[in-house]
C-alpha cells in the first residue's frame, strides 16, 4: 500500500504575489498537485514545477465551478495516493475560506495537514488604499463580515442592521452583488448616512481602484465608478481620517498603465520587475523562443580552438549566456578563457560578462551591429586578428561583413542558439488583452516583431480594448515594424530595460 501524501491548506494572499508567505512560495514550489480558487493571482501558478497537476475549483458569486464536497473529495484522493497537495486559497484560508469543512474531510479520512497563514484581503486592501481601520479616537474594533449569502433569506447569519450599533470599522467581504441590500440594512439600523465608506477593488494589484464617500452615496458611487468583485467594502469613522490624500501606491509614475512585454519566457523577469515598481500592469505575450543550436560538431570545433581567437564578439544576451553555459561544460575554469578580448554591442550583453569578472573593452554606444563594426574597427587591431563572433540564426550579416572588408579581420561565427516564433494563441495573457487591450506593447528585436506580424490575425482587439501605442528598442526593430504599416511611438536611445522604462514614464507622465 503507498504512503500517504499531505495536504498544504496554504493562503495565497491578496493578490499582489509578493506579499505571499515565503512559506506559500516554498510549499507551491515542490508540490505535485495544486488546487486552487479564481482569487489566487495566476502569477502564483508559474511557480510550480512543470509536471505538477494544476486543479482550477474556482468560485465566483452565481457561477460554482466545483462543489465544495467535490473539493474535499480531490483532496482526499490525490493525498491518499502519495502526493504533495497545496490547496491554495486567495487571502488568508481560516477568513471566509472555508478552510474548517476541508480540516474535517482531511481528519475524517485521515489525511495529514498543515495550515499556511496569509494576509487577507482586508488588512492589505485598506493598506495599499491608505484606509486606517483603527483609529484610538473613533475606531477601537474592526468587524469582518460577508455579504456572499442571500439576504433575503430569514436564516442569514449576519444580521447588518444589528452592526449599524458595533461602531468602529467594518471590513465586508464579498459584498458587492448585494451592495444596495446592506446599505439599506445599515441605514435602517441606525448608522449615519454620513458615516465613510469606501469600497476598493482589485486591491494589491496595478489595476486596484478605489473610491471613498458617505454611505447614503456609496451604492451610487460605485456604480459611477464601475467597480466590481473582487472588493472589499469598507465603513467606518476611522478610514476617513486620510480622506484621498493617502494614496501612496496609486501615485507611482506608471500605475494604472497596462504594458505588453513581447521577449521569450524566462526572460522578462527584470523587465517585468522594473515596470511593476514604477506601479504598471504587466502582460506577457511571448511572441518568441529561444532554442540552441544543434550543431554540435561546430560548437566543438571552435571550444576546442578557442586560445588562437584575439576578439570574442557578441550580438545579444541570449549568444552571450549560452556562450559561457558552453564554456564552463568544456573547461569547468574561468582562467581557461584566456587573452581573448570582449566586445559586446549593448549593455545587457556586457553584463554577463562582468558577473563572471570578465572585463568587457568594448560596448557599443548605440546598440547596433553597424556601430559594434565600427567601434571594433576603430580598435586598429583587426588586421589579420582572428575573431570569432558569436550569433544567432537571425542576426544580419553587415557585422561580419564589416569585420572582413574593413577590418580586414579572419573572422569565424558560431551560432549558438536559433530564434523561432512562438504560437501566441498559447500566451496565458493573450484573451485578457485582446479583451481589455494596452497602453502599450514593447518590442525587443525585429524577430518580436515579424512575429507579431505574422500572428496578427490572433491579435485582434475587441472593439472597446484600448489600442496600444508601439514601443521598439532599437531602430533595426523600429525599421521593421515601419515596414509593415506600425507606427512606432517610442524608441529607446541606448536600448536597455532602464532606457525603455524612462521613456515609458516620460511618456505617460
Amino acid at each position: 500500500m503507498s504512503k500517504k501524501g499531505m495536504v498544504y491548506l496554504v493562503g495565497a494572499g491578496p493578490g499582489e504575489p509578493k506579499l505571499s508567505t515565503l512559506r506559500a512560495k516554498e510549499l507551491i514550489e515542490r508540490c505535485n498537485v495544486l488546487v486552487f480558487d479564481n482569487l489566487a493571482n495566476p502569477e502564483l501558478r508559474k511557480w510550480t514545477r512543470k509536471e505538477c497537476i494544476q486543479i482550477d475549483v474556482g468560485k465566483s458569486p452565481g457561477r460554482h465551478t466545483v462543489e465544495q464536497r467535490d473539493i474535499e473529495k480531490t483532496l482526499v484522493e490525490h493525498a491518499a495516493s502519495g502526493s504533495m497537495v497545496v490547496r491554495l486559497k486567495g487571502g488568508d484560508p481560516f477568513v471566509f475560506g472555508r478552510c474548517a469543512e476541508e480540516m474535517l474531510a482531511l481528519d475524517k479520512a485521515d489525511i495529514a495537514y498543515e495550515v499556511v497563514p496569509g494576509v487577507t484581503a482586508a488588512l492589505a486592501c485598506a493598506g495599499y488604499a491608505g484606509l486606517p481601520l483603527s483609529h484610538r479616537e473613533c475606531g477601537s474594533t474592526i468587524s469582518f463580515l460577508t455579504g456572499h449569502e442571500d439576504l433575503t433569506k430569514e436564516e442569514l447569519r449576519v444580521d447588518f442592521s444589528k452592526f449599524a450599533q458595533v461602531g468602529g470599522t467594518l471590513c465586508i467581504y464579498m459584498g458587492m452583488s448585494k451592495l444596495e441590500e446592506i446599505v439599506e440594512k445599515l441605514l435602517n439600523g441606525g448608522m449615519s448616512p454620513d458615516i465613510p465608506s469606501a469600497v476598493v477593488s482589485n486591491g494589491t494589484l496595478p489595476s486596484q481602484k478605489k473610491i471613498i464617500s458617505s454611505l447614503k452615496d456609496l451604492v451610487s458611487s460605485t456604480k459611477k465608478a464601475g467597480l466590481g468583485a473582487p472588493a472589499i467594502v469598507f465603513i467606518g469613522n476611522a478610514i476617513g481620517r486620510t480622506g484621498d490624500k493617502a494614496n501612496w501606491f496609486e501615485k507611482r509614475l506608471l500605475f494604472g498603465r497596462k504594458l505588453v512585454l513581447t521577449r521569450p519566457t524566462g526572460q522578462v523577469s527584470k523587465f517585468k520587475e522594473k515596470l511593476e515598481q514604477f506601479g504598471a500592469e504587466v502582460m506577457e505575450l511571448p511572441l518568441i523562443k529561444i532554442l540552441p543550436s544543434e550543431d554540435k560538431k561546430l560548437i566543438a570545433e571552435v571550444f576546442a580552438g578557442i586560445a588562437t581567437y584575439e576578439w570574442v564578439v557578441f550580438t545579444s544576451a541570449n549568444g552571450a549566456r549560452e556562450f559561457m553555459r558552453l564554456f564552463f561544460l568544456a573547461y569547468g575554469d574561468i582562467r581557461s578563457f584566456g587573452p581573448m578580448r570582449i566586445a559586446c554591442v549593448g549593455e545587457s550583453t556586457a553584463e554577463v560578462f562582468r558577473s563572471h569578472c570578465l572585463e568587457v573593452e568594448i560596448v557599443a554606444e548605440k546598440s547596433t551591429a553597424e556601430n559594434l563594426a565600427k567601434d571594433l574597427v576603430a580598435t586598429d587591431s583587426l588586421d589579420s586578428a582572428n575573431v570569432l563572433v558569436v550569433t544567432g540564426n537571425r542576426n544580419r550579416e553587415v557585422l561580419v561583413q564589416m569585420l572582413e572588408d574593413i577590418g580586414h579581420a579572419i573572422v569565424d561565427t558560431l551560432p549558438l542558439y536559433e530564434t523561432d516564433f512562438t504560437d501566441v494563441t498559447e500566451a496565458l495573457d493573450l484573451k485578457k488583452f485582446r479583451e481589455l487591450g494596452a497602453d502599450a506593447i514593447i518590442f525587443t528585436s525585429s524577430s518580436t516583431a515579424l512575429s507579431y506580424i505574422e500572428q496578427e490575425d490572433d491579435l485582434v482587439l475587441d472593439q472597446e480594448a484600448i489600442k496600444p501605442i508601439i514601443c521598439s528598442f532599437g531602430p533595426e526593430t523600429s525599421k521593421t515594424l515601419s515596414e509593415n504599416e506600425l507606427t512606432v511611438e517610442l524608441e529607446c536611445s541606448n536600448p536597455s530595460i532602464e532606457d525603455m522604462t524612462s521613456k515609458l514614464v516620460e511618456y505617460f507622465s
